[in-house]
């Protein structure tokens, strides 16, 4: 023993260095592929039948410089209008013979009501302008099915609009000049929608979906949006039925999608052009894939070329070159009519969701929701089942139903320390605020966030473990001859295995798409038992190599966890300046104790599939320590930090109401109405 520390002490200090190595090493790769460092941009001289980014931001600077302005009822917006036009008119010279390009100009009006955040509003409009280009083969008809892609080139009031949407616009300008220069003739029509007003409740997709000559015939949609300025193009709305996400799955060149973004995006408090097209008005088939990081700048005058992330664009026109190429080439593509013809086999396909995601953008899991009942149902069955099994291999005589009571403890106590770590974070800044005059200092510096709450997220963790020691096993240790720490390690291990099954189960029951997360967890946990098991044998319970062994198996699960909860901690820190005042004296903590509780709760799921096994050498009193003090000294210093700066800029909204002399009378007479009554 030196300095007060006991040789186990040392190895638990051992181990968590480790860990912050590997969380660290997976942090770092989660970071690259959110900011796109994978994708190499391809200059403006790039060969013509590749998608340039550099070539698609010409037309950015374009829109967002040189243009003053895309608001409606201002001349930028007529202006960026004949601008559209006039770059698809120089598409359409160059194009062949063999292939057929038609370009419309629209003026769109109309009125139609819908319900937006609960409430019921009616719109009329009128004098709204869609930019249109059709590309098919020359002897395309006019009634063939075809795909759609659509964009907006207005933008919010006071913001240049690079990410939104100009960004989508140049996208689809330059995947417009890649048909035709790269002689690619689609086998059935592709249909360019550059819709003037979108920011004003999508009316433009409204006129065109109710006016337009093609709209019986489209088949499929893509819209794309931006709610940032890069990053993962995700694809978070996908439907009606799991044709759109099939054909996403097999074609992205850089996958993008999770299904579990569909179970949160109605509670969101916005909406796409995607809502027109796929649900009110159009049932058709389609995605809508959206920007979601860079949200500092979101409808602001921050809103610049300058900040989109490099790659972003690449990835974005790639991946729609490759999906126009799926969906026109698909068998499944329908107009309206065929698909009204064929209702009974189209609600058939309809009711069969999808679950679908991602790995680190390197390749997709696609399966049904047929397969899913039965796949997500695997691992609830495989816990109630390992009792029996246990009992049976090991001759545990009447011991089945007590080792089922040890897996329950173990499921209590893992969600227990999920729990906890949520609420310690919570209490910490809570704490953090009250010695302070400063909130949201994590806002510019999103770090700050995490190294604020991790670490007491693991202590909460970690408490379980210890109490585990005051509550005797429910199994006779001395009848099954086998050792106190061989069955605790068994109890905690199908314990949390348990948790993360029922959670699975939850999932398929409510009938969301994001029980794939913990089902990933569930199906890499079994190898990481069966190794540490035979790990065992060779280096015994209290060897670091045993643990090690248990924790090797895990790592593309847990680089998989931290991935998808980097990416929604990030999107809500970014956001989290759009939520806007709270009324104090609650208010003032409110958005801390968002940050902190997601936090926690994203770490909880990262680490929490380690703690079984691993938390032996975590559970240590000044492992705890240390982690307590780190966590007061990180509160401390963030306190220095300032929450604004020129790269997160707080949002400031002027509101102003006027009343008219009109509005004056008629208020009036209505209060001497209610007088008389």
């Amino acid at each position: 023993m030196a300095f007060g520390f006991r040789s186990s002490d040392v190895s638990g200090f051992k181990f968590l260095l480790f860990m912050a190595i590997i969380y660290g090493l997976m942090s770092m790769l989660a970071y690259s592929i959110l900011h796109m460092k994978f994708i190499k941009p391809l200059e403006i001289d790039a060969p013509l039948d590749r998608f340039s980014e550099a070539r698609a931001f010409e037309h950015i600077r374009v829109l967002s410089k040189e243009i003053d302005g895309r608001q409606e009822g201002r001349p930028g917006l007529r202006e960026a209008a004949r601008y559209i036009k006039g770059e698809l008119e120089s598409i359409k010279e160059r194009g062949g013979p063999n292939i057929r390009i038609e370009i419309e100009e629209t003026v769109v009006n109309g009125s139609f009501q819908m319900n937006f955040l609960g409430h019921s509003i009616a719109l009329g409009y009128r004098n709204h302008t869609n930019i249109i280009m059709r590309i098919g083969s020359a002897d395309s008809k006019d009634t063939d099915p075809s795909v759609l892609l659509n964009g907006h080139f207005d933008s919010p009031l006071g913001s240049p609009g690079a990410g939104d949407c100009g960004s989508c616009v140049a996208s689809m300008l330059e995947v417009a000049r890649l048909i035709v220069d790269s002689g690619w003739v689609p086998p059935r029509p592709a249909i360019f929608l550059f819709n003037g007003a979108e920011e004003l409740f999508m009316l433009g997709a409204h006129g065109f979906m109710k006016t337009h000559k093609w709209r019986h015939t489209i088949g499929a949609s893509i819209n794309v949006e931006a709610s940032g300025t890069g990053g993962p193009d995700l694809v978070c709305q996908s439907g009606p039925g799991s044709w759109p996400s099939n054909v996403y799955a097999q074609s992205a060149m850089y996958p993008m999608a999770h299904s579990a973004a569909q179970d949160v995006f109605p509670v969101i408090p916005g909406d796409t052009d995607y809502r027109i097209f796929s649900q009110d008005y159009g049932d058709i088939p389609g995605l809508d894939i959206i920007f979601l990081l860079g949200g500092y700048f979101y409808h602001t005058s921050y809103d610049t070329m300058e900040r989109i992330l490099p790659g972003s664009i690449q990835a974005r026109g790639d991946n729609l070159f490759s999906l126009l190429k799926a969906f026109t080439n698909s068998s499944k593509l329908q107009s309206s009519h065929e698909r009204e013809s064929g209702q009974a086999a189209v609600n058939k396909y309809k009711d069969e969701g999808a679950i679908f995601f991602d790995y680190l953008s390197w390749f997709m899991i696609y399966y049904s929701r047929r397969v899913a009942l039965l796949l997500h149902s695997i691992p609830i069955a495989i816990f109630v089942a390992m009792p029996i099994f246990l009992h049976l291999m090991n001759c545990r005589s009447k011991s089945w139903f007590l080792t089922s009571l040890d897996f329950m403890k173990g499921l209590l106590f893992h969600a227990t320390g999920i729990l906890l770590a949520v609420i310690f974070p919570v209490i910490f800044s809570i704490l953090r605020l009250l010695f302070t005059t400063q909130t949201m200092n994590w806002f510019a510096h999103p770090y700050l966030a995490f190294m604020m709450f991790i670490p007491c997220s693991l202590v909460g963790m970690l408490i379980p473990r210890i109490v585990w020691m005051c509550f005797p096993l429910s199994q006779d240790i001395s009848v099954l001859k086998t050792s106190k720490e061989e069955l605790s390690d068994e109890a905690r291990f199908w314990g949390a295995f348990g948790f993360y099954a029922v959670v699975t189960v939850a999932y398929v029951v409510a009938g969301l798409s994001g029980g794939f997360l913990s089902f990933l967890v569930c199906a890499f946990m079994l190898p990481a038992w069966l190794f540490f098991c035979l790990s065992v044998k060779y280096y015994g319970r209290q060897s670091l190599r045993s643990t090690v062994f248990y924790l090797i198996p895990l790592i593309p699960c847990l680089a998989y966890s931290v991935y998808f909860g980097g990416f929604v901690l990030q999107f809500l820190i970014e956001k989290m300046g759009m939520m806007g005042a709270v009324p104090h004296p609650y208010g003032y903590f409110v958005p801390d104790i968002i940050v902190a509780a997601l936090i926690g709760f994203v770490a909880g799921w990262c680490v929490g599939p380690v703690i079984p096994i691993c938390g032996h050498w975590l559970a240590r009193s000044y492992v705890l320590q240390f982690l307590l003090h780190l966590t007061v000294l990180t509160l401390a210093l963030s306190s220095q930090f300032f929450p604004y700066s020129t790269a997160a800029p707080k949002r400031v909204v002027f509101q102003h109401t006027f009343h008219t002399a009109v509005e004056e009378l008629f208020y009036s007479q209505i209060g001497r109405m209610q007088t008389r009554l």
